[in-house]
């Protein structure tokens, strides 16, 4: 099979964009197993995700996204931005909408940065049932809340969707934190995340500076950058 593709990354969030328009061959059920094979750094092409765009007849196109390791996510930040790359170039345009898994998106270019409206931040048990298993009440705010995990012990953690649900948890020095054990006792936790969630670890440089390491679902391992996650961290940081 002969795959026409691009390769796009933002922040060394890096993704392989199919244009289906340029590749019909690709069947719909076989596009996780494809995923999965083109991400591999080893003997694919290499990539966080995979990025497919879909004709739209309300939108200028249609975002699908699978993870490395097969899953389908709602939406990705740096990649809807390399989606918005590609776009403006191809259609010569400026302002775009694109439809995702977590609804419209508008995308501005201005200068040589693309501007994403991502949406309101969820914060309440009751919009956030789907990703996380919990015996809290439905208006109950999903911020600083103190949760026992089994290898790290009670920490206070948010947990938010900012387009992409994510734990975002407050560290003193995220370059000494072990990600990856965060990762395999809250992302893969099962039990209370059923889909997974991003894990954002943050620590505060000053009033304007923000450092984040993300342990990301779907790929199972701290990627470069993560959109969504900055968003996420950025906003639960604003509201404390």
């Amino acid at each position: 099979m002969k795959i026409n593709f691009h390769k796009y990354q933002a922040c060394g969030n890096d993704f392989i964009i199919i244009d289906t328009e340029f590749s019909k061959n690709i069947i719909p059920e076989k596009r996780s197993k494809l995923a999965k094979f083109l991400c591999n750094r080893n003997f694919g092409v290499g990539a966080d995700d995979v990025l497919y765009l879909d004709a739209s007849f309300t939108t200028d196109i249609r975002l699908k996204i699978f993870e490395s390791q097969g899953p389908e996510a709602d939406m990705c930040g740096n990649g809807i931005r390399c989606v918005a790359a590609y776009l403006c170039e191809k259609l010569n345009k400026s302002d775009l909408i694109i439809e995702t898994n977590d609804g419209k998106k508008h995308i501005k270019k201005i200068g040589s940065k693309y501007q994403v409206n991502m949406g309101r931040l969820r914060i309440k048990m009751k919009e956030m049932k789907k990703y996380f298993i919990f015996d809290f009440p439905d208006d109950k705010l999903l911020l600083n809340n103190r949760i026992n995990f089994s290898e790290i012990g009670e920490i206070d953690v948010s947990i938010v969707n900012s387009s992409e649900p994510h734990c975002v948890i407050f560290v003193e020095n995220v370059d000494k934190e072990d990600i990856n054990k965060f990762g395999k006792n809250i992302c893969e936790n099962e039990k209370l995340f059923p889909y997974g969630i991003n894990v954002n670890l943050v620590e505060v440089n000053g009033r304007n500076i923000l450092k984040i390491r993300t342990y990301e679902r779907g790929v199972f391992h701290e990627t470069l950058a993560c959109g969504t996650g900055a968003t996420a961290s950025a906003a639960v940081a604003l509201i404390f």
